[in-house]
């Protein structure tokens, strides 16, 4: 039987479901077919919704885990109807959830992510891995990032130091040096901020290769008023989410600011933190990089890639599509892999990452009918 799994990635954006059709040997991977399923407004507007504030009855929450199952199992089978592949031959999914709550900080740390695996299970009858987040909390971890592990088994190499870095919502960074141990982090806001504010000021969701952002100018001390926030000096393991970096946490910093700025000037100057924030996380790990690998839709903005560029001089700035995966599908096809792990009994955390007392297989299995 060939080695299919399905991925299944809800990223912090909300932009859509990233569904891919990947098959593994040995550390080889190939991405057979994907898409991106915009989500339903009805739906987005739902989760933005408990984002934004985050109160909800239980039915509500309970009605919504199960809708964005069913939503999640229709891009699934809609995928495989677009492929020349069937149900049956494949292994297992891969489910993200869409994360709502991310509180990994004790007493009862916990991660919540909604779209219910059992749904997805019984909808397109494949063995579904859900709940990922869960046992490395469990374990005292913080629950993400999970992917700097498949990160290492993917791209690292005795050969050279290199840095995976997925610029999502939240961005993360794993540090790949051939004689230190694995580590990664959340470094701080990817994307969410820029697409909050373009949104914002004009109703559009992104800032299209940063485009808007290139006709302002970085506010000094703006940028350095947001970076005085503790999160960016704390010491990993460490992780976090849009219940932290959110249009709030950004509204009550600018309301310290004595000037008046132009709207493009602080999309430029949040441009520069993203950029910034994990330049400076890269150089306080002391990998002294080679070659710095770029995935998520932040991979795309062209503005943020040169203020990158900029700030590590030394390093080759390049995406994972020069390995194989283009960077759009990454953290999807990380979830396959998770699947994977999962039912050959594999851990998919690394403790010098997550923080987890120690390594072990993550996620619920949910066997298809």
């Amino acid at each position: 039987m060939r080695d299919l799994f399905i991925g299944v990635m809800s990223g912090t954006s909300l932009d859509g479901i990233d569904v891919v059709l990947v098959e593994f040997n040995e550390k080889r991977v190939q991405v057979h077919h994907a898409a991106t399923t915009p989500y339903p407004n009805g739906l987005r507007k739902k989760i933005l919704g408990i984002l934004q504030q985050p109160q909800i009855s239980l039915q509500e929450l309970g009605e919504l885990d199960v809708a964005v199952g069913h939503f999640f199992s229709e891009c699934i089978t809609s995928l495989l109807a677009s492929s020349s592949f069937n149900a049956n031959e494949v292994i297992a999914v891969g489910h993200s959830g869409h994360t709502v709550f991310h509180k990994p900080a004790s007493p009862n740390a916990f991660t919540m992510q909604i779209g219910d695996p059992s749904t997805i299970a019984a909808k397109t009858g494949i063995t579904t891995i859900g709940n990922i987040r869960n046992m490395d909390l469990a374990l005292g971890g913080q629950g993400a990032p999970l992917a700097p592990a498949f990160h290492h088994w993917y791209f690292a190499t005795p050969d050279e130091s290199r840095v995976v870095v997925n610029i999502g919502g939240i961005a993360n960074v794993s540090i790949l040096h051939p004689k230190q141990p694995l580590i990664g982090f959340d470094t701080g806001p990817g994307n969410t901020l820029l697409d909050n504010w373009s949104l914002l000021c004009r109703g559009k969701p992104f800032d299209n290769n940063g485009s808007w952002a290139k006709t302002g100018q970085i506010n000094e001390s703006l940028l350095a008023l947001l970076k005085t926030d503790k999160y960016f000096t704390a010491v990993p393991p460490k992780s976090t989410g849009l219940e932290y970096f959110n249009p709030t946490w950004l509204k009550n910093t600018l309301q310290k600011v004595q000037e008046n700025l132009a709207d493009e000037d602080i999309q430029a100057t949040l441009t520069e933190l993203t950029a910034s924030t994990i330049a400076d996380a890269i150089d306080a790990s002391g990998a002294d990089p080679k070659c710095v690998i770029l995935c998520g839709g932040g991979a795309f903005n062209t503005v943020l890639i040169e203020r990158i560029s900029v700030l590590l001089p030394d390093a080759h700035i390049k995406t994972t599509s020069t390995y194989g995966i283009e960077p759009q599908w990454v953290e999807a096809v990380l979830f396959a892999w998770l699947a994977r792990n999962r039912l050959h009994k594999k851990p998919g955390n690394i403790p010098t990452v997550t923080g987890a007392s120690h390594a072990a297989p993550l996620g619920g299995i949910y066997y298809g009918l």
